[in-house]
């Protein structure tokens, strides 16, 4: 069953996660927040799709840095897709491309697209 709302889609024990158009602080809290909800839920998988997002500052870089951290302390698996290629060239830069699996799309982050979750794309 597949439970779909403005910023979040369920699927089983995935949860793909819709950020707005700029992260910083404010937004970057708020995905934040919602990805411990659906690890304190059970949630195994959580994929970050960036589709919508135009910029990812500083700060949100850093909040999503501390994401990936407690996913990791969870055992569970975070992916980011839909990177437009500024987002992505930050993400380089500071080093975050190499502790992360980026996919080009959500399917293919979902293993349901022409790339499977094992084989990242960017």
């Amino acid at each position: 069953m597949v439970k779909r709302y403005r910023n979040f889609k369920e699927l089983g024990d995935t949860v793909v996660l819709y950020p707005d158009d700029y992260i910083n602080d404010i937004e970057g809290e708020k995905l934040e927040d919602l990805c411990a909800n659906y690890l304190d839920r059970g949630f195994r998988k959580i994929v970050v799709d960036f589709s919508e997002t135009e910029l990812v500052n500083s700060i949100g870089v850093s909040i999503l840095i501390g994401v990936i951290e407690k996913v990791r302390e969870r055992d569970a698996s975070i992916y980011f897709s839909g990177l437009k290629r500024v987002n992505y060239d930050i993400f380089s830069i500071v080093g975050l491309t190499k502790h992360i699996r980026i996919f080009e799309t959500e399917e293919d982050a979902l293993g349901t697209g022409s790339k499977t979750a094992g084989q990242a794309v960017l």
